[in-house]
Parts: C-alpha cells; structure tokens; sequence
C-alpha cells in the first residue's frame, strides 16, 4: 500500500505507540528515509516486535502466540 508520507509517519507512530513508545521520535526519519518501501518497513517492524513480543509471525496462520488457545471463556 502506497500512503503520502503524511499517511506513512502516522501509522508509524500508531505501530510504535502499541509496541514501542520510545521509539515514536523516529517515525519522521524512518517515513523521509523509506516512503518508498512501506511495506517492507511495515512487514519487518513486525517480524521484529513479533519476535520481541513473543509472538510467531507466521503468514500461513491468522493468530498465533498468547490469544491463539483464547476460547472466548468456554
């Protein structure tokens, strides 16, 4: 997905916002430096915090880590 750069920094900060709040002051830099390669940053940042988080980023399954056994109080 192709965002402004504008777009490009909110959404990063909403990302760091949920994952990593120090690093919010960087969203401006990493939005200029990389505009053209959202996804790619999207899709590592996530790899990244996933990792960190404990989460398996793994494509082939819709939720996985922590909530994947959550069987809504049954």
């Amino acid at each position: 997905m192709h965002r402004t750069k504008e777009e490009f920094e909110k959404k990063l900060k909403e990302f760091f916002d949920r994952h990593d709040p120090s690093k919010k002051e960087v969203a401006h830099l990493i939005a200029a430096k990389f505009h053209h390669n959202q996804d790619e940053i999207f899709e590592h940042l996530s790899e990244v915090y996933h990792k960190k988080e404990g989460v398996d980023h793994d494509k082939k399954t819709f939720m996985s880590g922590p909530l994947s056994n959550f069987n809504g109080g049954q």
